[in-house]
């Protein structure tokens, strides 16, 4: 009777040791996953903005200018044509962000993926068979 209390007990006690490691894990994996959560939520902000700064350019059709002088002005050649270089070249620059901020957002989401596979497996564990 003795050693059937005994391993009662030891079985008991390596229940609660799975018990206590399982939600240590879950805790770790919690965690993990809600630093992953906090950098896609900001690097979402930062392509709204970058989409926005790009929405707000001038709108323009083909064979249009891009700088546009003040009224009753002549226009300088030299600096119309260095301001839709430069209008070119951000426009550039914004779609590449853009485009480097979606393939991060993307990244993290597949690093998310095995921690949301073992919070499931570990979930289904403690809720028994």
């Amino acid at each position: 009777m003795r050693r059937l209390s005994l391993a009662l007990l030891l079985l008991q006690l390596s229940f609660t040791a799975f018990a206590d490691t399982t939600a240590d894990e879950l805790q770790k994996l919690y965690a993990a996953l809600n630093m992953l959560d906090q950098q896609q939520q900001a690097i979402y902000q930062q392509f709204q903005m970058v989409h926005e700064l790009r929405l707000s350019g001038v709108p323009r059709l083909p064979g249009t200018p891009i700088y546009l002088p003040p009224s009753g002005q002549i226009a300088n050649y030299d600096e119309m044509v260095e301001a839709q270089r430069n209008a070119i070249q951000r426009a550039e620059y914004l779609h590449q962000r853009a485009d480097d901020l979606l393939t991060r957002y993307s990244e993290i989401e597949e690093l998310k993926e095995p921690l949301q596979l073992r919070i499931y497996e570990l979930t289904l564990k403690q809720s028994g068979p």
